[in-house]
C-alpha cells in the first residue's frame, strides 16, 4: 500500500529543501500578502498569474453559477468548501487534508511553483475574507510564497462601475505543484498547552459569546474556550466587518485593546482553523509577528479530546 504523506513524514525533507533554496522563485519576495483592485485589474490575464475566485454557497451564498455570471476577468473559480481545500478528519470537521491531495487540487487549478496567486473571496464580511485566508496559509504552508489577497474581495473589484467584468467559467490547464511543507506554522493539539505553559499566547478568534462558553458552535462538542486564552472577535480585523483590511496602525490598536502584543509568539484558534486564519494573516503577514502557528483543529477537535480542560467564564442553563 502507498504510503500518503503527512507533514510529519515531510517535516526533515521540507527543512532540507528549503535549507538548500529550493523554495519558490526569488520574484515571490516582490509580491505584497494584499493586493488591491486598480493592481489586479493590470495583472490578472498575466501568464504566470492565477485569480482564484474562491465564493461558495455555505460562506458566501454564492458559487460557479453566479461566478459564471460575472468575475474578476480571467479568474477561475474553486469553491472553497466543496472542492477539498478542507476535510473531515476522526469526526473532527474543517481539516487539513492530506498533501497529496492539496498538491493534486492546486495542481488542477493550473499553478505550478512558480505561479503567482491572487485569492479572491467573495469579500461579503469578514468571515469570508477568512475564506480567502486560509487558502492563502495553506498555500504558504505548502511552501509557495508567490500568493496574494485581494484586498475588498470580488465584491470590493465589482464595485468600480467601470472596471470590466468577465462572464463564464474559465477552464484551467492543469500543470504540477510540489508542496515544500513549513511545519512550524502549524501546531497540533498534544503542542498547545505545553507551547502556553512556554509563554506563547493563545488566541481566539470568534465571537465573544462562544469565547465566553454563553453559546456552543455546532462543530465543537463543550462549550468554553481554552485555559488562558486572548479574545480578539474576528468581525473586528476587517473595516466594518466587510470586505477590506484595516490599516496596519488600526489593527495594531486592535491588538493591543484586546491585550496581545503583536510580537508575541501566538497561537492562533478558532472553532475550525477557519476565522483564526484572519488571525493568523494579520498579525504574521501584515504586522508582521514572527512567530505566528495556526491550530487547524481547534475547539472543534480539542471539545472532543477526553480530559482536555476548557475554560467557561458565563455558566447558564437552557
Amino acid at each position: 500500500m502507498k504510503l500518503r504523506p503527512t507533514i510529519r513524514m515531510q517535516a526533515g525533507f521540507t527543512i532540507l529543501l528549503w535549507s538548500l533554496g529550493l523554495g519558490t522563485g526569488a520574484a515571490a519576495a516582490e509580491i505584497e500578502p494584499v493586493i488591491d483592485a486598480d493592481r489586479l485589474e493590470a495583472i490578472a490575464c498575466e501568464p504566470d498569474v492565477v485569480v482564484l475566485d474562491i465564493r461558495s454557497d455555505k460562506i458566501d451564498g454564492q458559487s460557479r453559477a453566479e461566478y459564471e455570471q460575472g468575475h474578476v476577468p480571467c479568474a477561475i473559480h474553486s469553491d472553497y468548501v466543496k472542492d477539498g481545500w478542507r476535510m473531515k478528519a476522526k469526526g473532527v470537521p474543517g481539516m487539513l487534508p492530506p498533501v497529496d491531495k492539496l498538491e493534486a487540487l492546486i495542481g488542477s487549478l493550473g499553478i505550478d511553483d512558480e505561479t503567482h496567486v491572487v485569492i479572491a473571496p467573495m469579500g461579503r464580511d469578514a468571515k469570508s475574507v477568512a475564506a480567502g485566508t486560509r487558502v492563502y496559509w495553506t498555500l504558504k504552508l505548502l511552501g509557495h510564497d508567490a500568493v496574494s489577497i485581494l484586498d475588498g474581495g470580488t465584491l470590493g473589484y465589482f464595485d468600480k462601475e467601470s472596471r470590466p467584468l468577465e462572464a463564464n467559467a474559465r477552464t484551467p490547464q492543469p500543470k504540477s505543484f510540489t508542496a515544500r511543507l513549513r511545519p512550524e506554522m502549524l501546531i497540533e493539539a498534544d503542542a498547545v498547552a505545553p507551547a502556553a505553559a512556554r509563554g506563547a499566547l493563545v488566541v481566539d478568534y470568534r465571537r465573544r459569546d462562544e469565547f465566553n462558553g454563553l453559546n456552543r458552535n455546532g462543530k465543537t462538542t463543550r462549550a468554553g474556550t481554552l485555559l488562558g486564552a486572548h479574545n480578539l472577535p474576528l468581525e473586528w480585523l476587517t473595516r466594518d466587518n466587510g470586505g477590506f483590511f484595516r490599516s496596519a496602525g488600526a489593527l495594531q490598536q486592535i491588538y493591543g485593546f484586546a491585550g496581545i502584543p503583536v510580537d508575541a509568539q501566538q497561537i492562533a484558534f478558532c472553532n475550525t482553523g477557519h476565522k483564526a486564519s484572519l488571525g493568523w494573516f494579520i498579525a504574521h503577514e501584515i504586522l508582521g509577528s514572527t512567530d505566528v502557528q495556526l491550530y487547524d483543529g481547534s475547539m472543534a477537535e480539542w471539545s472532543r479530546l477526553e480530559g482536555r480542560p476548557m475554560a467557561q467564564v458565563i455558566r447558564v442553563g437552557d
